[in-house]
């Protein structure tokens, strides 16, 4: 079940304040940062001042911090002590490798607590829509844009990956209603930035998955779809970035199956099995 803070969050999230949004941002993203330190350490964590925390608080609904802290710190012993169906049964949980996978799937837990339904439904709509679609990732990004660009290309039949070597100038040569998808994760490439930037001049809309709602790429994005991880290493973030991709290809499918604009590539190389 969302907690409150993070419901009351996401509810007051657009009409914040540049500082306030950092705040919230932060107790989405590392809400144990809020459960071990008092106001005026989180603020200089997160480089704003206790004031701004203390604001955010009372932007929320709760009456003061130390409130606030108890939430989260109860929200956060719950997630901990809830088993993961089926593996402490079976005695699977004390091994490296089980514990790593089960760290992966309490990052897929708090993601889809968090998923922006509405948000995920409208990136889903604006892709089958589009004439014609921009796949760009640059570094640790470039993987996760190149299989969603070499999945979503055989259910659309219209999408590219976008290479910097090559495509100079792609975007002047784009149809009306086409639309840039760019995956930009900390430390965020200048490049993609230039080209979300570019993008949003053209008026080409502009989907960007991101690790953080108030990442620079957020300003030039018209859908933001963000990836929730305790930390920003390629190893947590990799598995839910993947698993928020794939959510939106079998959407998509669904989508067009149903207005019968299916791309004949689908049929042959991957198609479900249904008849």
């Amino acid at each position: 079940m969302e907690p409150n803070y993070v419901k009351q969050t996401n509810l007051k999230f657009s009409s914040l304040t540049k500082g306030l949004k950092k705040v919230g941002d932060f107790l989405l993203s590392e809400p144990m940062i809020f459960a071990i330190h008092p106001a005026k350490e989180v603020g200089k964590i997160i480089d704003v001042s206790e004031t701004t925390v203390l604001r955010f608080c009372s932007e929320i609904g709760y009456s003061g911090y130390g409130t606030l802290q108890k939430e989260v710190r109860r929200h956060l012993l719950d997630l901990n002590r809830r088993p993961i169906e089926g593996l402490e049964s079976e005695g699977k949980g004390t091994n490296g490798f089980a514990q790593s996978m089960k760290a992966d799937i309490n990052h897929l837990r708090t993601n889809i607590e968090r998923l922006e339904l509405e948000d995920m439904e409208q990136a889903v709509r604006c892709l089958i829509d589009s004439e014609k679609i921009v796949v760009a990732g640059y570094f640790q990004s470039f993987s996760y844009a190149h299989w969603f660009y070499f999945n979503l290309n055989y259910i659309l039949g219209n999408v590219s990956l976008y290479r910097p070597e090559n495509d100079a100038g792609v975007l002047d040569l784009l149809p009306k209603g086409s639309t840039v998808v760019i995956f930009s994760f900390y430390r965020y490439a200048l490049d993609t930035l230039r080209l979300a930037e570019e993008a949003k001049s053209k008026d080409i809309r502009v989907i960007a998955v991101t690790d953080s709602r108030v990442s620079p790429i957020a300003e030039f994005a018209d859908l933001l779809l963000p990836i929730h991880v305790s930390d920003k290493s390629l190893l947590s973030r990799g598995p839910i970035t993947l698993s928020v991709v794939n959510s939106l290809l079998f959407e998509v499918i669904k989508g067009v199956k149903d207005h019968g604009k299916i791309s004949y590539t689908y049929k042959y190389l991957i198609k479900d099995g249904e008849e």
